[in-house]
Formats: C-alpha cells, structure tokens, sequence
C-alpha cells in the first residue's frame, strides 16, 4: 500500500514564510519612518537654535618674552563659531581658535639681528591683549563684544556682547540653557551638532546627523561624536538635551588637535563663573 503524502506545508514552515516576509515588507518601511523622526528632530532643532550660532572675530597683539630679543608686535585676527548659552548673550567658544597666543610657548621664532642675520629665539610667555571683537548673529546683526573669561587648559573662552549696542538695536539673543543638559547619553546614541557653513555659503546654519562613539570620564567629560565637526557648536540628543559644546582637547596643557565635546554641565559652571563680577567690584 502507498503511503498517502500530503501537499500541503507543515505549521513551521509557514510561520517562517510568513516571518520573513513580514521582515521584509516591514523593514525599508521602519527604516524609512525612523529617517523621517530623525530627521524631523534635527531639523526642529536647527530651526529653534540657529539663532545662538554665532561667527566671533577677533582682533589682538600677541605680546611675547623670548630668551632673547623680543618678537615685534603685530596684530593678528582669527575668526571662530561660537554659541550663545545665557540670556544676555553670553558666547562659548573655542580658546585655541580665538586667542593668538595659544600654543606659542616653547616655540622657536627666527626674528632679525642687530648685525642683520637672523637669530633664532624661544619663546618664554606669550598672550594676547584683544583690541577689537565682533560678532554675526546670521540675521545682519552684527555686535560688538569682548573677551571677559578664557581657561585656556579647557580651552574654553567667553564672549560678551555690548549690551548697550544690542539694546539700541532692539537685539534679543537666543540661547542653548545648558543647565538642563542630557544625563543619560551613551555610545552609539544619535546625536545632532548644529553649526554654520563657511563664507562661501554666507555662513547659513547647518545641521550635521552622528552618533556618540565614545564617553570620556577624567576630570570632565568628554564625549567624542561624529557630529562634532568643527570648533564651538553645540551637541544634542535627538529630544533636544544638550550634550555639550565642541572645543580642541588639551592635554598636559599642550593642544592636541583633536577635538571633543566638553560636556554641557562643565561649561555651564564655567560660564556662570565667568558672569560673576570681579573681587574689587563686589
């Protein structure tokens, strides 16, 4: 007697047809919508916080002692991003990028002799004495301001803007508060830098999509990311906690041309430090 066969499938079998096809369907549709939230978030913070990116220009002499003769004094200019963390337009920036005089001690300088042949000398101290200092706010707001705090082995300065120009010109700022910074983010989490182009692109806001790669934890913390891309922006999680601002690491008190996210709690002590008045004003 033949043994009766049947055609149809077995129960296992059309669970894993079913299984897989339903992962398949599924998955560019799932893809697609995490895109769509990812990216609306971004761009939902790029349009409430651009206007707290700012381009700072800086003017200053760089004075210096050598173990010889002294350098000659020349004014130089730098130009940075920076952001706006207090309502009264307080600006984090980037100490390396503003300030001249950065990484200068140590360094050999060829000035010329009296005889007319160069000498080689090492510079002992150097520093800069600001003399002007200017700042775009994107919307044909230009301020001026100065330097009121630097702490340069954090590579940390503050900008002030006049207040007495922003008042005459109506000029309201908006600011990132950094007290209300994300306590929980880890690697791989989604992050969003916001920035601004170069002046070939007149500067507009960009926003730049990445990923935390690593939490650094010694005397602060640092969190390296793929969205920190250049000098004095500001860092998010995707529901809009900042994680910090961009800034060159220094280590030992040398730089070391890499950059991380100084985390948004450190800033924020710095920066109220740094609004509160000298001793002999007190």
């Amino acid at each position: 007697m033949f043994k009766k066969m049947s055609l149809l499938p077995n129960r296992k079998f059309i669970q894993t047809v079913t299984i897989l096809a339903v992962l398949l369907l599924a998955s560019p549709a799932s893809n697609l919508f995490a895109q769509k939230k990812e990216g609306d978030a971004a761009r939902a913070l790029l349009a409430k916080y651009k206007g707290a990116l700012v381009v700072v220009t800086a003017e200053s002499k760089v004075v210096t002692t050598t173990d010889g003769d002294p350098l000659p004094t020349k004014t130089q200019s730098r130009r940075t991003l920076g952001t706006t963390v207090f309502p009264n337009g307080l600006i984090v920036c980037s100490n390396s990028a503003l300030d001249a005089s950065v990484g200068l001690v140590q360094q050999k300088a060829r000035i010329p002799g009296k005889d007319g042949k160069a000498k080689v000398v090492t510079i002992a101290s150097a520093r800069s004495e600001f003399s002007k200092v200017e700042i775009s706010y994107g919307d044909s707001v230009v301020l001026p301001g100065r330097v009121v705090a630097q702490r340069p082995e954090i590579d940390l300065a503050f900008v002030l803007p006049d207040q007495g120009a922003a008042k005459k010109l109506g000029k309201t700022f908006t600011a990132i508060d950094l007290s209300k910074f994300a306590t929980t983010a880890k690697p791989a989490d989604t992050v969003v830098g916001l920035s601004r182009a170069s002046a070939v692109y007149s500067y507009m806001p960009t926003v730049i999509m990445g990923h935390i790669t690593g939490v650094y934890k010694g005397d602060r913390t640092y969190y390296v990311t793929t969205a920190g891309t250049a000098q004095g922006i500001p860092v998010f999680t995707l529901d809009g906690s900042p994680i910090g601002v961009t800034l060159e690491r220094i280590v030992k008190g040398k730089r070391s041309g890499i950059l991380g996210t100084l985390s948004a709690g450190s800033i924020q002590v710095m920066a109220n430090l740094a609004m509160e008045p000298p001793p002999s004003a007190k």
